[in-house]
């Protein structure tokens, strides 16, 4: 009974984050090195092991011990700087600050991962990091959002020569098929958590065309939920014809392959909504850093793992984080 507990708040902390020292991945192992268990009051190491790959990761439980300390019972309180609005937070739960997706800013609501971007935005423009509202106007630099979150995008906008295009709305953008005029001309482009949505057959389109929209030296500053070893898990590496089917209890993604083959999937991924935001694979970082240089950038990468807890920027794993790629 007690190790289901246990079992269950370590599931509860490998979604959030809540680890505070430096977590590993490897030989099948995920190494949480401090957790905090409410029911004890304690801290302790954990260690998880994967004994399923696809077409999601699951975990069990195969190692707790007491760490060498103990924390106090409340939840660690912080205080930080928005980098995107500018409004000072105080007495904010770790948990949430740590969270990759939770609205942790009390004014504008970003979350961990947007905060992030606009650091890495930052000190590729400025060479330092700048809060957003700090930005110079600086109408000369030319950026692209691609679904961007509207909570920095509508900022840049007053502060660059920034668009945010959608693949289903206005300002439109199908990245799988960029119209001509648009080849060349941005200093840098935003993806943020969204190529892990694009059907495998365009995904190396996708990554190049990310890279013919630049400039030559500009950047790509990308997003994705990954892994930090392995390879890239393709879930549905066929899709061809596909559709969703919705019955009264679940939805089903049905596919003919290029060569007239039938599939059904269910279990289904969707993050935020359903339709296009199917989750379609799960990068490694490895096979990320490989997709980049293939697909026309050939400059260089950088994953932008530091800290800057004072912007509540608080990463406590060192993956899934922004990487700044560089056409040649």
């Amino acid at each position: 009974m007690f190790k289901n507990k246990i079992l269950s708040v370590v599931k509860r902390a490998l979604r959030q984050f809540r680890d505070r020292g430096q977590s590993r991945f490897e030989n099948g192992r995920l190494y949480l090195p401090r957790v905090y268990v409410k029911q004890l009051g304690t801290t302790h190491r954990v260690i998880l092991r994967v004994i399923q790959e696809s077409p999601k990761y699951l975990f069990e439980l195969e190692q707790i011990e007491p760490s060498p300390f103990q924390i106090d019972q409340h939840d660690q309180r912080v205080s930080f700087d928005c980098n995107i609005c500018g409004s000072m937070n105080t007495d904010v739960s770790m948990d949430i600050v740590s969270n990759r997706e939770a609205a942790s800013c009390r004014a504008c609501h970003s979350s961990l991962r947007m905060r992030s971007v606009i650091n890495a935005l930052s000190v590729e423009l400025f060479g330092e990091s700048v809060p957003l509202p700090s930005f110079p106007v600086s109408k000369n630099i030319r950026g692209m959002g691609l679904s961007d979150w509207e909570g920095y995008a509508k900022r840049l906008k007053n502060k660059l020569s920034y668009i945010n295009t959608f693949y289903h709305q206005e300002p439109r953008l199908d990245i799988a098929n960029i119209p001509d005029d648009e080849i060349g001309k941005y200093d840098f482009v935003i993806s943020s958590d969204v190529m892990e949505h694009v059907p495998y057959k365009y995904l190396g389109k996708a990554f190049t065309n990310m890279a013919r929209l630049l400039k030559s030296g500009g950047f790509l500053l990308l997003t994705v939920p990954y892994k930090p070893d392995g390879d890239t898990d393709e879930y549905y590496p066929d899709l061809h014809d596909f559709k969703f089917i919705t019955t009264k209890e679940k939805m089903f993604l049905y596919n003919r392959t290029v060569d007239g083959v039938e599939q059904i999937f269910d279990n289904l991924v969707f993050h935020g909504g359903g339709g296009v935001t199917l989750e379609m694979r799960m990068f490694s970082e490895s096979g990320l850093l490989k997709v980049l240089a293939d697909n026309g950038f050939a400059g260089g990468a950088r994953i932008y793992r530091d800290n800057d807890e004072k912007y509540g920027i608080a990463w406590p794993i060192s993956w899934a984080v922004p990487i700044v790629a560089w056409k040649a």
